[in-house]
């Protein structure tokens, strides 16, 4: 029973980031939503900040700049929910490279 208990143990990332169950996200309030949940801290309070940055210098035709920063945030999300993408940010910050 304990090899049990260990060889689960070391299947779990070193630093405790797992997959986490992926959110829908399908409106501006369901990122805001997963920012609060799944994004790195800050992430909501910076994105509500360009968000509004974006739309105030947009034209009223054009919103390609908040559809930009929209997508990046989104994407912040996906990083954050990889376990792949976590230990790489982790590995160049720390300066390891798996040797």
């Amino acid at each position: 029973m304990p090899v049990h208990q260990e060889q689960t143990m070391s299947a779990q990332p070193e630093h405790g980031w797992g997959a986490m169950p992926l959110p829908e996200i399908r409106t501006v309030n369901d990122l805001r939503g997963a920012l609060s949940r799944y994004g790195f801290p800050g992430d909501l309070e910076r994105f509500e900040e360009e968000l509004a940055t974006a739309i105030g210098a947009s034209s009223v035709n054009d919103f390609e700049v908040a559809s930009a920063v929209v997508r990046a945030y989104r994407h912040r999300v996906l990083i954050r929910n990889s376990p792949e993408i976590m230990t790489a940010l982790e590995d160049a910050r720390t300066g390891g490279g798996g040797t």
